[in-house]
């Protein structure tokens, strides 16, 4: 089992941040969690891309993606949002 390394990503609140699930190509089918869980805030998928819309503290934290439709890890991105 390969060891996933997260990376961080920094970003400014209110904007706007797409998340990259790993080098996957466009038409990848993927699923998104945050700290565990279905991601609740308001977001939009295309492809291996997860966007949310105008970020605040509360959309800190443990992103994962997985790879449909067996489920494999493909990428762990640390979001933190910051007022500056």
């Amino acid at each position: 089992m390969e060891m996933m390394v997260a990376r961080n990503q920094y970003e400014r609140m209110g904007s706007d941040v797409t998340m990259q699930c790993g080098s996957l190509d466009n038409d990848a089918s993927v699923s998104w969690k945050v700290n565990g869980t279905d991601v609740k805030a308001q977001h939009r998928l295309e492809g291996p891309r997860l966007i949310l819309t105008q970020v605040n503290l509360g959309h800190n934290g443990l992103y994962s993606c997985f790879q449909n439709p067996h489920g494999e890890r493909r990428d762990t991105i640390i979001l933190h949002i910051g007022s500056e």
